[in-house]
Parts: structure tokens; C-alpha cells; sequence
């Protein structure tokens, strides 16, 4: 009796030992976004022993983010903070040439704008301001010298009318109707709108235009320098490497039209010291080839190509910049990493070969080789190239996303997401071999969870075309368990193994116990221009045959139940979401995040109305019914699907008129709809929006599947539900 107690006892030990250990690990929920660490703006010191980078986290007290410096010895041995801000965080790092002080940006201080501060990386020291600029600071860039910092500031036409955009404000007086009703209009309130682009993401749009300056950083109380002139943008200062020259990227007015409606933008050259005037490199490129100009009223409807981002070449013979085209079809056109000869009319592509989305260009000091980002089926990597155009490689490829990466002094870095850990950043030789991890940023987190793998798919859509697509299993997976289909936005946006914003939610759902399902139907990136393009004028039924056909192959391996789908996607995916429940009932329940749901609506009070234009080629007042038919409202009366919609109260980039107008179609019905609206947030609501915000919008999603779950109904009726 007394040995089979003992048995007994010992076994039961056991037991709770191997409980214990089982739950030593948990599934991830939503709140731990507070306890992730994300990697971004990395850079290399010049001699490529030191890489500085920029560590971004949720502050669930304070309900923000915090985004700090820190440097990390190249080979892996070291790594310490650089900066405690108490402001808004800082940004933009850029190492001097002798690689002893630190540029970068941020708000502390009392600034009310992000101003450029210095901070020594030699020795112990405080962080100095150098600008007061009230326009504020961004994209520092040092001259070759390092006795320059080149940078960028938005100044409105007042301000550009002077040199100093920090000019104090002159008291007025208005003494006749038109100057009281101008002065008013100056204090904002009312807002007179005479701009084309009036809308920004969250609010209306400043007239501020994108200036150069340049600072002398060895004299204290220097003040900048502007460069550049116009009431048109300005941006990605580059210097030669003798110090004379600063390339930059402008899109001024082609002809007697606002700078809003322009979209050919070039490449310029402008003396460092501002003296003569700039001159246009690019502005007499032949437009693309084959390439038709959009058939639409307006002013500047031509065929051309937008230049962007030049970086000058290390023996200043070239410069690299990123085009695309403007035209028929812009907004499913590969970005091409191009190289122009000085002094020639010579255009080089060099990432055309690869028939891939391409940016971000970085030179190799030593070679003369170009370096740049490469979106491909799903993954981010970094290729190499010559500068004829020819062998292009990957250095860094794979299952992964180089979100950020830097080059120099031999020493390649990046900022990496993987499934397994959502980032990292690391460190490799020039030509990406020997790779280390230099941080350990989400380790103790990741050591307490489970992390799912993502298992790639290949599948046929219904006309017989093979779709890329991944799964995540439950920690606890077993045949059979509900499926939750996920959709990407953009339209021509790419998700996989490389795309980080998704990773928390995907595990989240995962570890509620779901089959979660993520493809890269016809419309995405990554898979060449023709499968973009594929959804021109058809934005809803090629896409759904590609999901569902995907969906139907994990059900048909046994993977998922039938009767308990699921289905959520925001942006374009929230349009791909109201489209696919008003074409099918196989849903349980779906939700639709900051959606496009009514085409004339969306046209009207967006940002992005010329996403319209390109991806419908008309406008709606030219064939409304074009844009009802394209709309989801139009199926309201189809939909029998019970439907979360979630929308940031102040999105400006798909507005929120069509979530209204989706949401009261079906309440007039009495059909199952709840709507959530965010205060405060605009369209990046899921990505930057408050932290709270975030956790509750992840929370909503998996709270309105599970209550729609068959399987979990015993639990809700004895109130014990999740």
C-alpha cells in the first residue's frame, strides 16, 4: 500500500514536472507588443567597425513610443546605448567622415519640431543642438570633409519669399474686408483650400515645400544656408565627392500648373555654397518606352519618369537614383534602381533584369559596385551589382527582410526580420559572407513564448496560375482547427517571410487557436510587373479566386475545418474583405480594417484619389458606373456575413465615408455589423498608431472571430469565453 502511494506520488511529480516545463512557454498575445523591440535606420561608421542603429518600442505607461540610439561594435563584441531622450525620441542617424561624432534629429528640449543635435562618439559627452529652425530638421547628410551637414526642411511660401525660415512673426493689422477674411485664412481658422493635395494623412496638408540646407558644423551659431528656391519639393541631398556639388531630387512644374499636379520629378545639381543656379540632369529623358500618358482631364497627363534618391558614386563620375513611371499604369511599375553617366545622356538600369520592385541604392567606396534593396516573392534582400548593369546577386536573400542596411569600411549591416524573430540587426563582410548578429533585442521575450514557423505553400488559382502562399500552425495544432485567411493591402504590397508589421498579429491569432493563411494573390509585389498589373480594372474577382483558391488548398490538406473560415484584411485588403462577403457566405465572420468601400467617396475625400486614376484609368465622374461597380457598397445587399469594421477616426488616405456608408447599408438591413472607430489615428493606425490603440484593434479582431466560433459557443453561454 505505502510503495503504490509512493508510485503514485511520483508519478503525480512527474506530471506537474512535465506541466511545469510545458508551460515555461506561452502562446503571444496582442500586449506583447509592449515588450518588442524593433530595429531600424541602421548605418556604418566609415572605417566599418561601428554600427549605430535605431531601437523603437511601445510605452504602455506613457501610451507612446520611444525611439533611442545605440551603437554596436561591428564584430559583435559590444553594443550600449547612445541616447535618453526625454522628447520624441531620435532619428535619422549619420556618422562624420572620421567617424567621431554622431548627426541625428530629434525633438527635445522644448522644440516643437524634430532639430539636428551632434553628439561625440569619441569620447563622453552631451548631445548639442545646432538648429532652431521652426520648420524643423530631416536627413542630415555629411559632406565628404565633415565640416557640412546637408538636411532638409519644409518651408511654406511666406517663408520662402525670405532666407530665414525662422524669422519672427510680424504683428498684423487688417483694416479692410479682404484683409480681415486673409488674415483669418492666415491664422487657419476658417481653412481656405486653393491647393490640389490638400489633404495630409490626419488632417489637412500644410503648404510647406521640401528646401535644402547646408550648415557649417565647425563654427558655433552658424546658421544654415538655404540652397534651394521654388514653391516646389525638394529632397534627398547627396554630396559629390569633392564637396562642390549637392545632388538632389525636385519636381518643379513642367508647365503653368500648381507643383501638386506634377509628378515628373529629376535629378539636380546645385553648388554646395548655393551660388548659380541648379541644374537639371534628368529633365530631358526620353519617356519610358511603350509607356502611354493617362487619358484624364488635367494639366501634365504625360509619359514620363519620376526620378528620385540620387546618390553620388564614390569617384564622382555617377550617380545612382530610383525611377518610376508616370503614366499608364504607374502604380504597378516596378521602382528601377538607375545609373546616370555625368556628362553624357548615358541611363543605365541596373535591377531591370530582375523584373523586381527595387530601392534604396548604396555604393561600394571599394569596388564601385551599386548596392540595393530587392522585393522578391514575399522576402527583402539586398543584391550587389556592376555599374554596366550586369551580374546582379544577392548578398543577404533568403526566407527574411533587410529592412535597413548600410555599407562601408568593408563592413555590410542590416536590419533584418524573420519568422522566427520579428528583429535584429547584422553584420557581414562587403560581399555578405561571415554574417553575426549584433543585438539581442527581443531575446527574453522569444525564450517565454512559442513562435511559429511560417510554412510556404504553392497553390493553382481557378484559371490554373501557381500562387505563393505560407500558413502558421497553433502551437497546439491538430487537423482540422478554424482557418484564418489574412490579407495584404497596397493593393501592390507584398507579404512573407520578409514583411514585419504582420508578425504579432499572425502569431497572435496562431496561439487563439487558429490556422492563420497569408498569400500573395495577383495585384502584389514581388512576383514582376505583369502579376501586378494583372488587376488592373479588376481589383475584386481576380484577387478572391487567387485567396480562396489558397484557402481551399489548406482545407484540402486537411489543415483547416470548412465550416469555420475567417477573414480580415486592411486597406486595400479592408476593400478585398466587403468585396469577397458580398460574393460569398463561406465566412464565418470577417473583419474589414480602414477600408475602401465606395470608389467615388474614396475619390473624393483621400489622398490617394490618383491610385484611382492609374489603377481604373478614368475618374468617376467620367464613368460612374466603373466606380460603383467597383465598389463593395454596391454588394451590401448580398452580404450576409457578420462584419467588424475598424477605421481610424481622422484617415485621410482612404477617408471615412465609405466605412460609414458600409456600415449604416447593413444596420438599415438588420444584418450583424459592428463598427469601431479610433480617435486620433489616421491610415497607419496598425503600424505607428497608439500603442493602446494597437493592442486593441488586434484584441477586436480575435475577440470577434471567436465569438463567432461554433466550438467556443458552451463557453460563451457559461461565461467562461476567452
Amino acid at each position: 500500500m505505502r510503495r503504490s502511494a509512493l508510485v503514485t506520488a511520483a508519478s503525480l511529480a512527474l506530471a506537474w514536472a512535465g506541466a511545469a516545463s510545458a508551460q515555461q512557454k506561452r502562446p503571444l498575445v496582442a500586449e506583447d507588443l509592449y515588450r518588442l523591440r524593433f530595429a531600424s535606420d541602421v548605418t556604418v561608421s566609415p572605417d566599418g567597425r561601428w554600427v549605430v542603429y535605431v531601437v523603437s518600442r511601445a510605452d504602455s505607461a506613457r501610451n507612446r513610443y520611444e525611439r533611442e540610439l545605440w551603437l554596436a561594435a561591428a564584430d559583435g563584441s559590444s553594443r550600449r546605448q547612445l541616447t535618453y531622450s526625454t522628447g520624441d525620441g531620435a532619428g535619422s542617424p549619420a556618422i562624420s567622415p572620421d567617424g567621431r561624432t554622431l548627426a541625428f534629429t530629434a525633438r527635445r528640449q522644448g522644440d516643437e519640431r524634430p532639430q539636428l543635435y551632434l553628439l561625440p562618439l569619441d569620447r563622453p559627452g552631451e548631445a548639442r543642438r545646432v538648429t532652431t529652425l521652426e520648420t524643423g530638421v530631416s536627413g542630415p547628410v555629411w559632406s565628404p570633409d565633415g565640416t557640412r551637414i546637408a538636411f532638409t526642411a519644409a518651408l511654406t511660401p511666406k517663408q520662402l519669399e525670405g532666407r530665414d525660415s525662422a524669422k519672427p512673426a510680424e504683428k498684423k493689422v487688417a483694416n479692410t474686408r479682404r484683409e480681415r477674411l486673409a488674415l483669418a485664412a492666415e491664422k487657419g481658422d476658417p481653412h481656405v483650400v486653393t491647393r490640389l493635395a490638400f489633404l495630409a494623412e490626419t488632417g489637412l496638408a500644410p503648404e510647406r515645400w521640401g528646401q535644402i540646407y547646408v550648415l557649417d558644423v565647425t563654427k558655433e551659431g552658424a546658421k544654415p544656408v538655404r540652397i534651394t528656391s521654388g514653391a516646389f519639393p525638394h529632397s534627398s541631398p547627396s554630396w559629390s565627392p569633392d564637396g562642390k556639388w549637392i545632388a538632389f531630387a525636385a519636381r518643379p512644374p513642367k508647365g503653368d500648373w500648381e507643383p501638386d499636379y506634377e509628378q515628373d520629378g529629376d535629378i539636380w545639381l546645385v553648388a554646395a555654397d548655393g551660388s548659380g543656379e541648379p541644374r537639371n540632369l534628368t529633365g530631358g529623358d526620353a519617356p519610358p518606352e511603350g509607356v502611354k500618358p493617362l487619358a484624364l482631364p488635367g494639366p501634365a497627363r504625360v509619359a514620363a519618369w519620376d526620378d528620385q534618391s540620387p546618390v553620388f558614386s564614390p569617384d564622382g563620375k555617377r550617380i545612382a537614383y530610383v525611377r518610376s513611371i508616370v503614366g499608364e499604369h504607374e502604380s504597378a511599375a516596378n521602382n528601377e534602381v538607375t545609373i546616370l553617366e555625368l556628362g553624357s545622356s548615358v541611363r543605365r538600369c541596373v535591377s531591370c533584369a530582375l523584373d523586381r520592385s527595387a530601392r534604396s541604392p548604396v555604393w561600394d567606396p571599394k569596388t564601385g559596385d551599386l548596392l540595393f534593396s530587392v522585393s522578391d516573392r514575399g522576402a527583402v534582400a539586398i543584391y550587389r551589382a556592376r555599374p554596366d548593369g550586369s551580374a546582379p546577386k544577392p548578398l543577404v536573400s533568403g526566407p527574411r527582410g533587410a529592412l535597413s542596411f548600410d555599407l562601408a569600411g568593408g563592413t555590410l549591416a542590416w536590419s533584418e526580420m524573420n519568422p522566427s524573430d520579428p528583429s535584429e540587426v547584422f553584420a557581414a563582410r562587403a560581399d555578405g559572407s561571415s554574417p553575426r548578429r549584433l543585438t539581442q533585442l527581443n531575446d527574453s521575450l522569444l525564450a517565454a513564448v512559442y513562435v511559429q514557423p511560417y510554412e510556404e505553400i504553392w497553390y493553382r488559382a481557378p484559371d490554373g496560375t501557381r500562387v505563393q502562399g505560407w500558413i502558421v500552425r497553433p502551437p497546439n495544432f491538430k487537423p482540422g482547427m478554424p482557418l484564418a485567411v489574412e490579407m495584404h493591402g497596397g493593393p501592390h504590397a507584398m507579404w512573407g517571410p520578409g514583411e514585419q508589421s504582420m508578425w504579432l498579429e499572425y502569431q497572435t491569432l496562431a496561439g487563439d487557436g487558429y490556422v492563420v493563411f497569408f498569400s500573395n494573390p495577383r495585384g502584389s509585389d514581388g512576383y514582376g510587373f505583369e502579376w501586378k498589373k494583372a488587376i488592373h480594372d479588376n481589383w475584386g474577382e481576380l484577387p478572391m479566386g487567387d485567396v480562396l483558391a489558397g484557402a481551399d488548398s489548406v482545407i484540402a490538406r486537411g489543415w483547416a475545418d470548412p465550416n469555420r473560415q475567417y477573414l480580415t484584411g486592411g486597406s486595400y485588403a479592408g476593400y478585398l474583405t466587403a468585396w469577397m462577403i458580398g460574393h460569398t457566405n463561406r465566412f464565418k465572420a470577417a473583419a474589414a480594417q480602414r477600408g475602401v468601400f465606395e470608389m467615388t467617396a474614396w475619390y473624393g475625400m483621400a489622398n490617394t484619389w490618383r491610385l484611382f486614376e492609374s489603377e481604373f484609368g478614368t475618374v468617376p465622374w467620367q464613368d460612374h458606373e466603373k466606380a460603383w461597380k467597383a465598389s463593395p457598397l454596391a454588394y451590401a445587399s448580398s452580404m450576409q456575413t457578420p462584419l467588424l469594421i475598424l477605421h481610424g477616426e481622422e484617415d485621410r488616405r482612404v477617408g471615412m465615408g465609405g466605412a460609414e456608408a458600409l456600415y449604416k447599408a447593413l444596420k438599415v438591413q438588420g444584418k450583424e455589423v459592428e463598427f469601431v472607430r479610433y480617435p486620433r489615428e489616421g491610415h497607419e493606425l496598425t503600424r505607428s498608431g497608439e500603442p493602446h490603440h494597437r493592442v486593441d484593434h488586434m484584441n477586436r479582431i480575435v475577440d470577434w472571430f471567436d465569438r463567432h466560433r461554433p466550438d467556443l459557443a458552451s463557453t460563451r453561454a457559461a461565461g467562461t469565453g476567452r
